[in-house]
């Protein structure tokens, strides 16, 4: 995969398969902005920002998206049902890893009225054409075993099964649980959400490499983000490759008022935790007023996909230019 030309062929085969399975189901492929007024809505996501400067010197702030999301569903309420896109993506401060990149590919793509259940399967679909279809072309480059069908637990099924315990949301207890199990980054006065993560990451992820795809789905409601909260449940999956998470979906929340409770609530954690404030595009909430159809989203990491589709052990092979851009400037520092 040293091979400049190879990686581009490859590249370039591998959006024109996931063009094709999209278009075989109607869907239309739309572009948004790059650089944008609202950058996205997570908590503890850091962002690229500049100005943009008029020729009377007036400077405006934006930013570099982290995720096409906030464009993407003002498209959906203009009476279009089945959208994609493929988009450069951005995160700042630290983003660099064997898994990670401050420029990233990302698939996203939005359905309406098609069920959480269904949406998983379709996922996986794209995942097993994108897989048969690279294989045909490349049999010699492509290492990965594609099972016949994913593995699928609830949030709260893995942590009984792999940490034994049982999960609640907002436990305050769940610090000491996982310290009684031995979970070595967990400290007694970690908060829930932090305590959370660090069992997904020190216990649970590692489990998931023995298996080749799995959807971990039905987060705790704390864990919602944007996603519609029924049962106690949050409707979002995770699809996770021999352990590495590719794949974030959300059965999406509709209403203008509970998107912006979840927003402010975003930023009062953001700023509960040093981090900048972002403002909400306008037009996303003028949107909203039309009225978003019940609908389903995913964002699916292409440059881990491909990496691992050539079991590679991260994505240094797979971005061109990967090393010069940020590797030269780490080894003067």
């Amino acid at each position: 995969m040293n091979n400049l030309r190879l990686q581009y062929k490859l590249r370039s085969d591998f959006y024109e398969i996931i063009r094709n399975f999209f278009k075989k189901r109607d869907y239309l492929e739309v572009e948004t902005p790059l650089a944008v007024s609202c950058p996205g809505t997570e908590v503890y996501l850091d962002y690229f920002s500049s100005h943009w400067v008029n020729y009377h010197g007036k400077r405006k702030k934006l930013w570099l998206r982290s995720s096409p999301e906030i464009h993407m569903k003002q498209i959906l309420t203009q009476d279009l049902n089945k959208i994609f896109q493929i988009a450069k993506c951005f995160r700042n401060n630290g983003e660099f890893s064997n898994w990670h990149h401050p420029e990233f590919s990302m698939l996203e793509w939005y359905e309406t009225n098609i069920s959480y259940r269904d949406f998983m399967t379709q996922t996986f679909e794209l995942l097993k054409f994108t897989y048969t279809e690279l294989q045909d072309l490349y049999p010699d480059v492509i290492s990965f075993e594609f099972p016949n069908a994913p593995e699928y637990f609830s949030v709260k099924e893995a942590f009984y099964k792999f940490v034994e315990i049982d999960l609640e949301d907002n436990d305050p207890q769940l610090a000491n649980k996982a310290k009684a199990k031995n979970i070595l980054s967990v400290n007694s006065n970690d908060d829930f959400e932090t305590a959370f993560f660090k069992i997904m990451i020190e216990r649970i992820e590692p489990q998931l490499t023995k298996i080749p795809v799995v959807f971990l789905y039905d987060y705790p409601p704390s864990q919602a983000a944007l996603a519609k909260i029924e049962s106690s449940k949050a409707r979002r999956f995770e699809v996770y490759i021999k352990g590495n998470e590719i794949s974030n979906a959300f059965e999406e929340l509709e209403g203008l008022t509970e998107n912006k409770k979840r927003f402010e609530d975003t930023n009062k954690k953001r700023k509960s935790i040093k981090k900048e404030i972002i403002e909400m595009d306008p037009f996303f909430y003028k949107s909203l007023e039309k009225g978003l159809k019940p609908c389903c989203g995913n964002a699916l990491g292409l440059d881990r996909w491909l990496a691992l589709l050539l079991g590679q052990p991260g994505i240094d092979k797979v971005i061109p230019f990967r090393e010069s851009l940020f590797l030269v400037h780490d080894k003067n520092n």
